[in-house]
């Protein structure tokens, strides 16, 4: 693990593996992490682009590419995701319901995906705030800040 990989910054949050997690229906600031690496990304890609190239339709090949090539950033740090739920005192979305989001229309899903397919293991982590946005803003302020990387790997802005 690279020194400059502020790590320390999740130490309270609470994190399981993210095939089994059970994310409390509240708000606040969740992480994806590596918990073990699978085959290297690159490798991933290769494996993955004849069977996206069979689709046949260039669009979409392209974008699925683009998506899933956020795991080419993935680097010393195993923090690959930064993400809040609740920033708006009116909203109603949750750090549940951000985790049922991966599975359907996160960012971050197809990455995520690839990774969990060909063995990578992952956890979910998270921690209760009632000031979600704040606090995101501070963990993405301090990573930026103390870590190698400008951003986490599949972080999109």
């Amino acid at each position: 693990m690279a020194k400059s990989c502020p790590l320390d910054l999740f130490w309270d949050f609470e994190f399981a593996d993210i095939t089994k997690v059970k994310p409390p229906d509240t708000r606040g600031v969740y992480v994806i992490q590596v918990r073990k690496a699978g085959i290297p990304a690159t490798e991933l890609i290769k494996k993955l682009t004849p069977h996206i190239s069979r689709l046949r339709w260039k669009m979409a090949q392209d974008n699925l590419l683009e998506r899933i090539s956020g795991i080419l950033n993935i680097a010393d740090c195993p923090i690959l995701y930064i993400g809040s739920a609740g920033t708006n005192p009116a909203s109603k979305a949750t750090l549940a319901g951000r985790y049922r989001e991966l599975t359907r229309n996160h960012p971050a899903q197809l990455p995520l995906l690839a990774l969990l397919y060909f063995g990578w293991e992952l956890d979910f982590g998270w921690k209760v705030t009632d000031n979600p946005r704040e606090l995101e803003a501070e963990l993405k302020n301090k990573y930026q800040t103390r870590g190698q990387q400008k951003i986490p790997a599949l972080a999109m802005r």
